[in-house]
């Protein structure tokens, strides 16, 4: 059975023991869907784990590159007073300053956000694990886009000053690390948003729970949240 997303609740019941089913499961953000694929003994792999020789993700590059350019764009809507954000233009304008935009990770989407991101004008920081990543992303980022090491303590610096904060951490097949908790939120400003695109893999952020293209956001101790899953799926 090849399918795009993952089985349905309602589907559950009509898969049949030792079936092939090939889809993005997630299944690290999803224990019901994981416990009833195990009752049914179904056979199941997932494409965001499919490996190729050099260790890439084939089936998970071009959704990770959607993601990321959306992340930005939807970063910045949401930063509008509408949208119950801190009323910023991401670029700016002549006389006033552009939003600052944090990124949590220097992958696919880390690196799509980055690039959008730093094309509108935004003063961007980019944080990661992996120095040689950096030091690929310092070659090829314009001068707006910043390269720091990640640890707890550069986060809390960050995100006391930054307006947009994307999380775009992956762990193949497992579920991704919370680098911002709950009680990191009050150090951010009123209106600053959190767009998750860990959110497929459990999310990066205590306070994400999955949201739909529906009903994309909710707020937190002032601080407004995107964690759509699927984010791709609306482009």
């Amino acid at each position: 059975i090849v399918k795009v997303k993952e089985p349905i609740e309602s589907e559950y019941d009509l898969i049949k023991e030792d079936q092939l089913l090939f889809t993005y499961f997630h299944f690290a953000s999803h224990r019901p869907l994981t416990d009833a694929m195990i009752r049914r003994k179904a056979v199941c792999l997932a494409y965001e784990t499919v490996e190729s020789h050099d260790r890439s993700l084939p089936l998970l590059i071009p959704m990770s590159e959607v993601a990321g350019r959306m992340a930005t764009q939807q970063g910045a809507k949401y930063l509008e007073k509408p949208q119950k954000g801190r009323g910023i233009l991401l670029g700016g304008v002549p006389g006033v300053k552009p939003a600052k935009v944090l990124v949590l990770g220097g992958g696919i989407v880390g690196t799509q956000a980055t690039k959008m991101a730093a094309g509108l004008g935004a003063d961007v920081t980019i944080l990661d694990i992996n120095l040689n990543r950096l030091r690929e992303l310092e070659d090829i980022m314009p001068a707006n886009v910043t390269t720091l090491f990640s640890s707890e303590l550069t986060i809390r610096k960050c995100i006391e000053d930054h307006d947009l904060i994307i999380g775009a951490v992956l762990i193949p097949g497992a579920k991704a690390p919370n680098l911002i908790t709950r009680d990191m939120l009050k150090d951010m400003k009123p209106g600053t948003v959190i767009v998750d695109v860990a959110v497929d893999q459990g999310g990066c952020v205590e306070t994400c729970k999955p949201t739909t293209h529906a009903d994309p956001t909710f707020i937190v101790d002032d601080v407004v949240h995107y964690c759509v899953a699927n984010m791709p799926g609306a482009v």
